[in-house]
């Protein structure tokens, strides 16, 4: 008798294993979509296996079926699995870390603004102390063609906005003295789309490069950017030397920052306070 509960107990906990795997894996990835077929060859279980835990996860909440009825996604009962005496985080502390991580990196200016409306508010930074550099200024707008931050948002929104966004703006200025064509934005924006971030290099002196990075809300809409730039003479090669780490650190924070509210609206009233 003793034997079989033995032999009991194990079965459970490779079924609640497996459970917490297929749970991770949807976790961990951006769009949070998958099928069984996929998560069978992806965790290296069986097909029979993944239905289970997959049923058993949708039953409980934490799973739900997409629009096609074949593949799954994060359910909002996901959110139950934080500490309930713990405040949420807001955007700014969700993002601190990121901003730390690719400030110690690069030793540049990092800056985190977020979509509102045609344009970016930027909310946070952390800044150099190296010279010939911007300034951080919390609160100030870009449009969403003019510069880094504000095109990585750009190119990830649907082609429909896009296009309704320039027929509303042009002529689309970036500074009293450049503009820049409908034909060159969406140019841009498939090469933001292909390697998955945003580089702009400002034509007046002096020259400045910045890159910059996506991340996505928990309704898989671009919410925002992180940046970090500095002089071209000394950031260029910076970047490009360092850019599949500035990578791998944003898709970390798009783990967390997909798994909470589209409405990140706590930093709307208090960034707009300094706004010109």
């Amino acid at each position: 008798m003793a034997r079989a509960q033995r032999d009991s107990d194990r079965d459970q906990n490779k079924a609640t294993t497996r459970v917490l795997a297929v749970l991770s894996a949807f976790v961990s990835k951006l769009d949070g979509n998958y099928g069984v077929t996929e998560l069978s060859e992806k965790l290296g279980m069986t097909k029979n296996m993944v239905y289970r835990a997959v049923t058993t996860l949708t039953d409980q909440g934490f799973l739900i079926r997409d629009a096609s009825g074949t593949r799954y996604e994060l359910g909002l009962r996901i959110l139950e699995l934080q500490n309930a005496s713990t405040r949420e985080p807001d955007l700014r502390g969700l993002c601190v870390p990121t901003m730390q991580e690719i400030y110690k990196l690069t030793g540049e200016t990092v800056s985190l603004s977020v979509r509102r409306g045609d344009n970016v508010v930027f909310i946070d930074g952390v800044e150099t102390h190296r010279p010939g550099t911007w300034r951080n200024q919390i609160g100030d707008y870009r449009p969403l063609h003019s510069v880094a931050s504000s095109r990585a948002v750009l190119a990830f929104l649907p082609d429909a906005e896009i296009d309704d966004y320039i027929a509303r703006k042009s002529p689309m200025k970036i500074s009293t003295t450049e503009e820049v064509s409908a034909g060159d934005l969406w140019n841009a924006i498939r090469q933001i789309r292909v390697q998955g971030f945003a580089r702009y290099q400002r034509a007046a002196r002096p020259r400045m490069v910045s890159v910059a990075f996506p991340f996505w809300n928990s309704n898989g809409r671009v919410e925002g950017a992180i940046a970090v730039g500095g002089p071209q003479d000394r950031f260029d090669e910076v970047a490009t030397r360092l850019l599949p780490q500035l990578q791998h650190v944003v898709a970390e924070l798009n783990e967390r920052t997909r798994l909470y509210p589209a409405a990140f609206s706590f930093f709307l009233e208090d960034s707009s306070r300094g706004a010109r």
